[in-house]
């Protein structure tokens, strides 16, 4: 139930940006084939991933594990280095945050029921009715070619669409279709008994949150779902080779494999909505919060975030540096 809630209450901001996006980290690469040529990625066996950034401050240590969303469905992520460094942890740190609301089960039905309602336009508009005529047509054509049977997809406000289209297009090249690292390394936590320390986000009315969701114009999505179209026409073979750098470890591969940026735009919608803006902002300083605190109080301590944060000139590692921090890594 826990997950169902967090998807519900985090709404558009959290969870368009997370899924559909991640930070720009420089100049677009082309690699890999064209993107009508695209075959599903083949990486099998047993995998390391990359190397752990070590920050070190005084005789205090935090590992970070840069995690990527879209790895090999049919690798196996196995890395050394994690579990020792694990192993000597006070606490591991997720990537996201745990969203807290006071709501009761019959309350969570309803919510669940508004979050499906969010996702249309209450004018029963369809999408093509949004859409200039030109972009419906490269719609039309992703769609004919990564989910030609979904006829429901039209009736989506634009930003939904866009979610989907996306998940159905990563299925497709081969990709897993959400972060197995992370859930791998809470599986290991577990096992080994490392308490988990996620920032808490707390949600005080979450129904009035998708109430805003719900009252924002659907036209002010389009630019969201046209940067993710444009990330499907040019990127898919890209997304796969960074799958591939991730999955060997070659960190300097990734560094160089950047691509549009779709976070700005996806957001941009989602943050007229000022309850959805401020939870996305809470919830980004969040983490560096708690990892601060991790670094300050725990001997060692072990923490996780999407790699392109980590790589970015403005990201946490980049702040610990700032901070006097000793940071190493790949």
């Amino acid at each position: 139930m826990e997950g169902c809630a967090r998807a519900l209450i985090v709404a558009g901001a959290l969870w368009l940006s997370t899924s559909v996006a991640a930070p720009n980290a420089g100049p677009q690469i082309a690699s890999g084939p064209a993107a009508d040529q695209l075959e599903e990625i083949q990486v099998v066996g047993e995998r390391p991933g990359p190397r752990l950034w070590k920050v070190t401050r005084g005789d205090h240590v935090l590992w970070v594990l840069g995690t990527l969303n879209h790895l090999p469905r049919k690798m196996i992520w196995r890395s050394s280095e994690v579990e020792a460094a694990l192993s000597q942890s006070q606490q591991l740190l997720p990537s996201g945050p745990s969203v807290s609301a006071s709501i009761g089960p019959i309350a969570m039905i309803r919510l669940y029921f508004q979050w499906r309602g969010v996702q249309k336009d209450p004018g029963r508009t369809a999408l093509k009715d949004w859409l200039p005529p030109a972009l419906y047509a490269r719609f039309e054509a992703l769609k004919a070619r990564f989910d030609p049977n979904d006829e429901r997809i039209e009736e989506l406000r634009p930003a939904f669409a866009a979610y989907r289209l996306y998940e159905k297009a990563v299925d497709v090249a081969g990709l897993t279709g959400h972060d197995e690292a992370e859930k791998s390394v809470l599986k290991l936590a577990a096992k080994r008994h490392v308490p988990v320390s996620r920032a808490v986000l707390a949600v005080e009315d979450p129904s009035g949150a998708l109430k805003e969701v719900g009252a924002l114009p659907p036209s002010i999505e389009v630019s969201c779902l046209e940067t993710t179209i444009t990330r499907l026409e040019s990127d898919l073979p890209t997304m796969q080779e960074r799958a591939k750098a991730w999955a060997v470890g070659d960190v300097d591969r990734l560094r160089r494999l950047s691509f549009p940026d779709q976070r700005e735009a996806c957001m941009s919608a989602m943050s007229n909505s000022p309850r959805i803006k401020a939870l996305f902002e809470r919830a980004t300083a969040g983490w560096d919060s708690a990892a601060e605190t991790a670094l300050r109080t725990d001997r060692v301590s072990f923490a996780m975030r999407p790699i392109y944060d980590l790589l970015a000139a403005d990201g946490p590692l980049a702040k610990f540096r700032a901070e006097g921090d000793t940071v190493e890594g790949p």
